[in-house]
């Protein structure tokens, strides 16, 4: 390899930095469901809205990396980046539901391009480097700078909202626009992680089968893990409704929702530790039992200080990815790991998609703290029928 080459390759790294940075500076984040009511769309739309959103995304998990096999890395990138800065665009011009969902769309191409892609993308520039034991620390800076970006464009959302709703996707415009040049700069490593094999959908059907009907074992850890992402969060587009219901200031919305980032990283890096401790049966008894206690909680305790609660959320948000995934993982076996891994992803967002309509329709019809009550209630019922199966299949 030729030094140039080897320098254009060595800059793909720093502009994938930016590339995350610049695309996780939205913000709208903190505000975006009073920008939803704002313009006239209701709880039960909201959550249609971010269920299309879901489905979408579920729909083109598999060809987005069939595109970043046969056409490329990077060409799936700038599509990314088309996708979001054209779902921003759509967002600021935008007043009702329709148009909502253009940009919703949008959204979820450009972010299914970015999972199809984005890692393969460092793993391979790496592996042309000669520097594939790399991985895991880029991989990890990537998302620490991301989320970093993320953290400071809530806190700045929620003072830009202050003044103006659809001020925050004005600002956000100009870093998102960026992702276009960034994605056209990057050069094309050889392609050496593949992310949709030959025979693929062949070997996604057995192994379907193999995980939701003959691993029972499996298929029970599946449908809880479901349970647990759906119903942990389901919650989330109604927390700044909650807020403004709680007396909370528009300004202070974006620290809060900060601060929950941060607390979701810290429970996501001693969840190992914690699941040590604690053991598979009380771990898992756990995570339900939390996400119960959150939704009574801010159902039935509403002050100022509510957003309190929201932390057991954030919780489960950080512990159970890891802990989950590694149950999921000790269940399977290596050559479909990776395939039984994205059933899960899979399951979990079919199941939210599921939900959260019928508590924006709940919100609409009662109230914000009877949908709250009423998520938490099925969440224990649900639940605890998964925990009774997972003790007589000897799981806990």
């Amino acid at each position: 390899m030729n030094n140039t080459l080897k320098q254009k390759l060595k800059s793909n790294i720093w502009k994938f930095y930016l590339f995350d940075v610049f695309g996780g500076m939205f913000f709208a984040v903190p505000i975006i469901a009073l920008f939803w009511l704002d313009n006239g769309l209701n709880l039960t739309q909201i959550m249609i809205l971010q269920s299309l959103f879901s489905i979408v995304i579920i729909l083109l998990e598999i060809p987005t990396g069939y595109f970043a096999d046969i056409y490329g890395r990077k060409k799936a990138l700038i599509i990314s980046g088309m996708g979001i800065f054209g779902g921003i665009v759509i967002y600021s011009i935008s007043y009702n539901f329709l148009e909502f969902l253009i940009g919703e769309c949008l959204f979820a191409i450009g972010l299914s391009f970015y999972s199809g892609a984005s890692s393969a993308f460092i793993y391979d520039t790496l592996k042309d480097l000669k520097q594939k034991k790399n991985y895991k620390r880029i991989w990890g800076n990537v998302k620490f700078y991301g989320m970093l970006a993320l953290a400071i464009s809530s806190i700045i959302g929620g003072f830009i909202g202050e003044i103006n709703l659809r001020y925050t996707f004005y600002f956000s415009l100009p870093f998102m626009v960026l992702l276009i040049p960034i994605s056209l700069s990057f050069v094309e490593p050889k392609r050496h992680k593949i992310i949709v094999k030959k025979g693929h959908f062949s070997k996604l059907k057995d192994t379907l089968r193999f995980s939701l009907i003959k691993n029972i074992k499996l298929r029970w850890i599946m449908v809880y893990a479901a349970i647990i992402f759906g119903f942990n969060n389901a919650g989330l587009w109604l927390y700044q409704p909650y807020f403004k219901l709680t007396g909370i200031d528009i300004a202070y919305f974006g620290v809060i929702f900060a601060s929950f980032h941060v607390f979701a990283a810290v429970s996501s890096k001693y969840a190992d530790k914690i699941e040590k401790r604690l053991g598979q049966k009380f771990s898992l008894i756990m995570l339900a039992g939390i996400v119960v206690v959150g939704y009574f909680l801010m159902s039935k305790i509403v002050f100022i200080f509510s957003f309190a609660f929201i932390y057991l959320f954030q919780f489960v948000r950080g512990f159970s990815e890891p802990v989950l995934s590694d149950y999921v993982n000790k269940l399977t076996k290596s050559n479909i790991r990776a395939t039984v891994l994205s059933i899960n992803n899979l399951v979990e967002r079919i199941v939210y998609a599921l939900i959260i309509p019928f508590i924006g329709w709940i919100a609409d019809v009662y109230s914000i703290t009877q949908a709250l009550m009423i998520t938490g209630i099925s969440a224990l019922v649900l639940g605890g029928i998964v925990l009774v199966i997972l003790y007589k299949d000897r799981v806990i």
